[in-house]
């Protein structure tokens, strides 16, 4: 009996251990490293020096006739001196109305600069490298067209490169707007229950990776990717780098590489004070579309950079053997539990055991969840403090959120291997219709072509042999 028991316990002992030991003591980590960073930042006592910079947004724009106008009234509202900012909107090969919102933006009232710019070919990287090519600011940001800054988000960051001459670049803190809200008025609108759930999910997904993991990343001079949706650089050292490169699917996490790389005494920081605000993924096909793209940019990143592939287990700066270690390796108990809980029923274990193995499990996860909620509530704020308050229930859904995403980034994994680099990807429900649609064609093809014309010679010679 005692051996039983025994190894009853050290079976699923070692099983249920293994989520709490990465992302509980992940999540333990980043509270360490986020509060050490509030404390930093509360008590810095040292005043911005020199003037302040002149800021030039980039805004690349590719079909954002419906989100460019929040975007450009956000920079309208910023408390920075509206004579200090040039705004220029790059569209590449748009085919909705983008233009001619971007001309009528330049009529609205601005003491900045508003400016925009068509080019003859698609893609981000490009779209980028062409835009900071012409703008003349000391600090220069990039910005999706679908992003909305905090009214201080510029003054923040301007502040930043003013305490910090050896920053070279910086990313604010994203936060995902609620599915239920106006992006600027913040008015209430009516939105289907599971989309609510899924964007407050992503919400607290976004808080703890930018406002308590980048925190810590910060802290150890190991930040892996200047967020696209907001980031900026000293010009000076922008002009130093390859700028973006489009050989990966993740040119955003490359630059970061490639300025930590190519300029080793500086730093690239996060600053949690300069917020911007992205609205939720609308459908469960964009959510997999992304993270199959950001796992795969991360991976192919990864191959681009071998010097970072020395001293793996090093606590300050950029260590990909680590990084790749606790995100994918570590990772695997998800993926067979995935198939193994189900199957240990038809190998003979009690339906029983099955069902309060899968609860203790979930229950494991829930509470490394709720340690997650506990350590933003703590390090948040206003507004998003009494957003996460009101969202304390979510430690229930998370687990389920973040296996779905797990498998998500699995698609990543075999991205990799299998596909060809692409930035947009199809959902399997699109992938598996569309492959289903090439094999009826193909069949269809081999019985009109090949099979019938030789049916019907076949019959012939039989018709002639009889007569």
């Amino acid at each position: 009996m005692t051996d039983r028991l025994l190894g009853f316990v050290v079976f699923w002992g070692v099983w249920l251990f293994v989520p709490m030991l990465i992302d509980g003591l992940t999540a333990v980590t980043y509270f360490v490293g986020a509060w050490r960073a509030r404390v930093r930042l509360r008590q810095q006592t040292q005043t911005p020096t020199g003037g302040l910079p002149s800021i030039s947004i980039i805004i690349p724009a590719h079909n954002a006739a419906r989100y460019l106008p929040h975007c450009l009234e956000s920079i309208r509202r910023q408390t920075y001196p509206h004579k200090l900012i040039e705004v220029l909107i790059v569209d590449n090969q748009s085919s909705d109305e983008t233009v001619q919102v971007a001309a009528g933006q330049q009529e609205r009232q601005f003491d900045g600069a508003v400016h925009w710019m068509s080019l003859p070919y698609r893609g981000k990287p490009g779209a980028l490298n062409a835009g900071i090519h012409r703008v003349h600011g000391e600090v220069i940001c990039n910005i999706d067209a679908d992003t909305v800054l905090h009214p201080d988000a510029l003054s923040e960051m301007a502040n930043a490169f003013r305490k910090d001459e050896k920053i070279a670049a910086a990313t604010g803190a994203i936060e995902v707007l609620p599915a239920d809200a106006d992006p600027l008025t913040g008015e209430k609108k009516a939105v289907h229950p599971v989309r609510y759930v899924l964007g407050e999910a992503e919400f607290l997904e976004y808080f703890a990776a930018f406002r308590i993991g980048r925190q810590y990343q910060t802290i150890t001079n190991s930040l892996f990717t200047l967020a696209g949706a907001f980031s900026a650089f000293r010009r000076e050292t922008l002009l130093k780098t390859g700028l973006y490169n489009p050989r990966t699917v993740s040119e955003d996490t490359d630059l970061t590489f490639a300025i930590a790389s190519r300029l080793p005494t500086w730093r690239v920081v996060s600053v949690p004070t300069a917020v911007a605000y992205v609205e939720p993924t609308e459908t469960l096909r964009a959510l997999y579309a992304q993270r199959v793209r950001w796992q795969r940019g991360q991976l192919e990143v990864a191959s681009q950079y071998p010097e970072f592939e020395r001293h793996p287990f090093r606590l300050k700066g950029i260590a990909l053997p680590k990084a790749l270690i606790v995100d994918h390796t570590l990772a695997f108990p998800r993926v067979v539990w995935t198939f193994l809980l189900p199957m240990m029923y038809f190998l003979g274990y009690p339906l029983s055991l099955v069902m309060s193995a899968s609860f203790a499990m979930y229950g494991v996860y829930m509470a490394v969840e709720a340690l997650y909620l506990l350590v933003a509530y703590v390090v948040a704020e206003g507004p998003a403090r009494r957003r996460i308050r009101r969202d304390w229930w979510m430690f229930i859904v998370m687990p389920g959120y973040r296996w779905m995403t797990f498998w998500f980034r699995v698609g990543g994994f075999l991205a990799v291997l299998m596909e060809p680099k692409q930035w947009r990807v199809a959902d399997p429900l699109t992938q598996t219709r569309v492959g289903a649609l090439k094999v009826a064609t193909a069949t269809l093809a081999f019985i009109t072509t090949t099979f019938l014309p030789r049916i019907a010679a076949l019959l012939g010679a039989v018709l002639r042999i009889g007569k």
